[in-house]
Parts: structure tokens; C-alpha cells; sequence
């Protein structure tokens, strides 16, 4: 992963509008409005290697977008106004702060009116890799079943992860350190996977794997260990102690009672332990500094999580 490719528009001009919307996804676009004076469109959009964030917003219009077919994952919440999405001989309404997931594979039009939006944009395979890490769901065996949250709470927290991942990712010069950037890509698919109905959510049904050997526990130890520092995921680890994914999660839960992902966050956490103790009091080093090189981006959580552990807080490390 590196910088993003960010750039901003703010227009007036429907087809400098219609041209930089296309950017966020291939569409055939059309714009009505009352009074051309009156109509704004911005937009500010950043795409990494594997993932991608817009903050979009169309004032004093009616927009509609014809998608033939999306081959990845769109998933954004409405923070004003509203929308209609038509797909499959249905329309589905969005409301203002409700989340919505465009459908993947399949012809889709939306009418936005008046509209600001927060979007997240991923490969879909990426997706099903976590999904698969997470319930054993075979990647191939991923299907997104609605396009609006599962349930209320879900809708709440959805709207609330994607305008921080949107804060995040969609800013210019972004300088966002290689860990924190897998730290924002796994917290998009799986919060996706959280929040919109699909196949991951009968996985309980899945059958588990046989009993996995200490080896592969050790062999996926030692690799964590020897690979901190580098953007990791469960499939890597999996790959590198021979063994299956699902059969990787089972291992760890049995032998360790955590999951791989969450050993590699505390073998993290020891190397900002470590980098705090080294650093020279007064020489510009800041928390702050080491912990999101770790992949630490929220600094709220990493304090309480350092103090749980070392039982003091890494400010203290850093002064002794």
C-alpha cells in the first residue's frame, strides 16, 4: 500500500459533475433541477491500492446514476437528504443516515435528491477473504442478500464507521502509515460483513475443522513474530502455517483462546512497548509517532489497551 490518488471538485457544471462522479463508479448520469445557479456538486475521493472513500455531496438537484454492474463492493450511508435505489424490479428507499450496500453483479439505478454521502469502495474478493477468515465461509460462497442494514443498531453503527473511515482515507496528503491503512481495510469488510444481510451470518452451520497440531499454532506464531511490521492477513498467516484458515481461527481459540489477528495486535503492541522504552526523552519522538506506525490509529483506544497490559501509560514510558 502507499499514498492514495485523492482528488476534489467542486462545480457548478452538470457535466463536470456527471464526468467526476464516474471516477467513484462507471455510470450514465442525469441531472434535474430547477434553477442552475442554485446546483453544487463536490466531491472528494481517494483510492488506494484496495481501497477506496468519497465524500460526495449534490445540493439544489435531482440526480439519477444507471449502473450496468458493479464488479465491487459500493457501500456508503446517506448523512443528508435522500435516495431510491431500483434494482431487480424493486426500489428500495434511502433515507437520510441510513446505509445502504449497491448491489454487486446486477443492473441498479439510484435517484439521489439533494444529497450528502459517505462511501467506501473495495474488491469484493477482498471481502470474502475476511469473511472467510472469520466463519469459514468458502470466498466463492459470499453473497450480499439486501442492500440496506440488517437491523436498527446496525444501521447506527454502520453510519458511524464509514463517515470515520471517509475522515480517515478521503483527505488530502494522506499520510497514512502501511499498518493503520490494513488496520482501516480489515474494519470496512468486516464491518460490512456485520452490517448488511449475507451468506456469513448461517455460517454457525458450517461444520469445523479437524483437529489442527500445535506446529501450525507455533509455525503461525513464529512468522507473526517475524513479520510484525508488515500489513498481515489471517490468509497469509494461514498460508505460512500450512494449514487452513478456518482450521487456523479453531487452532487459536482452542490453544490460545484468542484469535491469530488478535496475537498479531499484542506482538504490535509489545514493539511500541519496546520503541517507547529505547526512544531519548526530549529528542521529538511522541507516542503518538510509534504507536500508529504500529498500526495503533485510535489513540483513545491504544492508552486503554497499553494500560491494561503494562499497567501505566505509555506517556510514563516514554519519560523513563
Amino acid at each position: 500500500m502507499g499514498g492514495p490518488a485523492y482528488f476534489e471538485v467542486r462545480t457548478h457544471d452538470r457535466e463536470v459533475a456527471a464526468e467526476s462522479l464516474n471516477q467513484v463508479i462507471e455510470h450514465r448520469p442525469r441531472m434535474r433541477f430547477a434553477d442552475p445557479a442554485r446546483v453544487q456538486v463536490s466531491l472528494r475521493s481517494a483510492n488506494y491500492a484496495d481501497l477506496g472513500a468519497d465524500a460526495i455531496r449534490i445540493g439544489g438537484a435531482q440526480y439519477t446514476g444507471a449502473v450496468d454492474s458493479a464488479d465491487f463492493l459500493l457501500a456508503g450511508a446517506v448523512l443528508e437528504g435522500g435516495g431510491i435505489l431500483h434494482s431487480n424490479h424493486t426500489s428500495v428507499e434511502l433515507p437520510r443516515n441510513g446505509g445502504f450496500l449497491y448491489p454487486i453483479g446486477v443492473p441498479f439505478s439510484v435517484d439521489w435528491d439533494d444529497v450528502a454521502l459517505a462511501i467506501v469502495r473495495m474488491p469484493i474478493a477482498d471481502i470474502a477473504e475476511v469473511a472467510e477468515a472469520a466463519t469459514g465461509l468458502p470466498a466463492a460462497d459470499l453473497r450480499f442478500e439486501s442492500v440496506t442494514p440488517v437491523s436498527e443498531p446496525m444501521r447506527r453503527y454502520w453510519a458511524a464507521t464509514v463517515t470515520h473511515l471517509v475522515r480517515q482515507l478521503a483527505v488530502p496528503d494522506a499520510n497514512l502509515p502501511p499498518l493503520v491503512l490494513d488496520q482501516l481495510r480489515q474494519l470496512t469488510a468486516a464491518s460490512v460483513l456485520a452490517v448488511f444481510p449475507n451468506t456469513t451470518m448461517t455460517a454457525a452451520r458450517l461444520p469445523t475443522p479437524g483437529k489442527v497440531p500445535p506446529a501450525a499454532v507455533r509455525r503461525a506464531i513464529a512468522y507473526m513474530d517475524a513479520n510484525a511490521a508488515a500489513p498481515l492477513t489471517a490468509a497469509t498467516i494461514a498460508a505460512a502455517a500450512g494449514i487452513g484458515v478456518r482450521g487456523l481461527q479453531v487452532a487459536f481459540r482452542r490453544h490460545l483462546d484468542q484469535t491469530p489477528l488478535e496475537y498479531l495486535r499484542r506482538v504490535r503492541l509489545e514493539h511500541v512497548h519496546r520503541e517507547l522504552q529505547a526512544a531519548e526523552p526530549g529528542n521529538g519522538t511522541t507516542v503518538k509517532a510509534i504507536a500508529k506506525r504500529w498500526g495503533f490509529a485510535n489513540p483513545g483506544r491504544f492508552t486503554a489497551e497499553y494500560r491494561t497490559v503494562y499497567g501505566h501509560l505509555p506517556s510514563r514510558t516514554l519519560r523513563t
